[in-house]
């Protein structure tokens, strides 16, 4: 059963064909128009990777929701982190950053579900590929949304319920992040990803991310890496017994953990995130460069 337009909202209509209990996947044909809207990842069988944040669904699909609870009491929340600028009376210019404050109600995080796709060599042909679903009795809500990320991204999709394993990739291997080789000036390599990312944020932002990326970078570590698709906004900092994980959205936290690349870079983007995982979570509060002088003496 073929699906198109911008989104669905009853994802049973369309599976009409599918028993009830069977297994099914949603898929898309990887082209180059395809190919272009999934951000470019790699294309071989088994290559699995999690998805751009290209809108609503997407973004939703790798970041989740906050829920607004209007229902409790406001608190105060670290906002953002401004550089004031002023000129005392002899003329003197002066600058220095101050972090900003607001009684704000609390948040609660919907996790994203974190749908990877994968691509799947088939009789000559190669498909992006959603994860198994089963079919029930009531909203089929997990596939709904799969199948409204690929039309976010690509435009249209197929349900099939035959050979469903037949589309399974003997071997996936995770393509969310790209190493910088340390030996072809990485740093130039960084700041220009860097700098695509922050296209459309005012000079002051961009002063600030970069700040805190050459903060990183002065430690030396052994390897950075860069995230691709929903991991676009993260860069990894691999050390000798941390890895450091850094946004560069301004007002997203600093992650360390404890835990080795190879098993990191395995986990999708929730688990890494919202699985308290980490060591420590640095805010880029007045004071985080000593915090993390401190995991990194």
């Amino acid at each position: 059963m073929h699906i198109s337009g911008r989104r669905i909202y009853n994802v049973n209509r369309y599976l009409g064909e599918v028993q009830l209990g069977a297994n099914f996947r949603i898929l898309a044909e990887v082209n180059a128009q395809n190919l272009h809207r999934a951000g470019q990842p790699d294309s071989s069988d088994g290559a699995t990777f999690l998805p751009p944040m290209v809108g609503p669904v997407s973004r939703y699909n790798a970041e989740g929701k906050w829920l607004v609870r209007r229902d409790l009491p406001k608190e105060s929340r670290y906002i953002t982190t401004r550089y004031w600028k002023w000129t005392t009376w002899g003329g003197e210019e002066h600058e220095e950053p101050r972090d900003v404050y607001r009684d704000c109600y609390p948040k609660e995080l919907l996790p994203p579900p974190s749908v990877q796709l994968s691509v799947k060599d088939k009789d000559g042909n190669s498909y992006f590929v959603s994860p198994i679903f089963q079919k029930d009795a009531y909203d089929n809500l997990e596939a709904k949304h799969a199948a409204n990320l690929f039309l976010e991204l690509f435009g249209r999709c197929e349900v099939v319920d035959q050979d469903v394993v037949g589309y399974t990739p003997q071997t996936v291997t995770h393509v969310n992040w790209k190493l910088l080789p340390l030996g072809e000036y990485p740093w130039e390599r960084l700041r220009d990803h860097i700098e695509r990312g922050l296209r459309n944020t005012s000079d002051e932002g961009k002063t600030i991310i970069q700040d805190r990326a050459e903060t990183i970078r002065g430690y030396a570590p052994s390897r950075m890496l860069v995230g691709s698709g929903g991991f676009s906004d993260y860069i990894a900092y691999v050390f000798d017994e941390v890895v450091v994980l850094e946004s560069i959205r301004r007002d997203n936290a600093l992650y360390v953990f404890g835990e080795d690349w190879e098993h990191l870079s395995q986990l999708s983007k929730a688990e890494i995130l919202h699985s308290n995982l980490h060591k420590e979570r640095i805010i880029h509060t007045m004071g985080w460069k000593d915090k993390l002088a401190d995991v990194l003496r």
